[in-house]
């Protein structure tokens, strides 16, 4: 089966090509690859049609996307089998690598957001597509027989991932300040020396 038939199976939630990502290793750069392409058409939807912006743009999404990607499989694998786990759950992180990372199919889709008319639905329904390609993949690759605990483990680890952003955002601008008061000077006359 070639790259294009795997997509057209992950856009239309085929269960059993899920199970089939998660079994194969060799099927990781695959995943993100789609990652990757899906993030690239977002961004020239965002960015507009100015060349060097697209370019540029391009590539920060794919890099933003990839890394997410990645922290968004750890924390699912962490949450899945560690906090919510069923009975039969045996996962790891590059099974949630793999399936996740076919869950960005339907963002192709966002190749159609500049069409008059058609480009509303395709903002409105594309989100939810992948939101629920995601919960397929996350319910395959930890062997849940239940989608809401599919959807839990989503929830929650969406949960952590605020926690941890709203803790390094904190740290950062906290040790902004710091390093910014630091380069201060103490006092007036300090300061004068300083700038001659």
């Amino acid at each position: 089966m070639d790259y294009l038939q795997k997509l057209y199976r992950a856009i239309i939630l085929d269960i059993e090509l899920y199970e089939e990502v998660e079994a194969d290793k060799t099927l990781t750069r695959q995943a993100m690859m789609t990652v990757a392409i899906v993030a690239i058409i977002e961004s020239i939807f965002y960015f507009g049609s100015e060349d060097s912006i697209i370019i540029i743009g391009s590539i920060e999404a794919a890099l933003g996307s990839i890394i997410r990607w990645v922290l968004w499989a750890f924390l699912i694998a962490f949450v899945g089998t560690r906090i919510l786990p069923e009975p039969e759950t045996d996962s790891d992180t590059g099974e949630l690598l793999r399936t996740l990372g076919f869950a960005y199919a339907p963002g192709i889709f966002y190749i159609f957001s500049s069409v008059p008319i058609i480009g509303f639905f395709v903002q409105l329904v594309v989100p939810f597509w992948q939101l629920a390609s995601m919960t397929v993949a996350v319910r395959q690759a930890l062997d849940f027989s239940s989608t809401t605990r599919a959807i839990g483990v989503c929830v929650v680890a969406f949960v952590l991932a605020m926690i941890i952003l709203s803790a390094t955002l904190i740290a950062s601008l906290s040790l902004g300040s710091i390093i910014s008061n630091a380069l201060q000077p103490a006092s007036p006359v300090l300061g004068d020396l300083i700038q001659t």
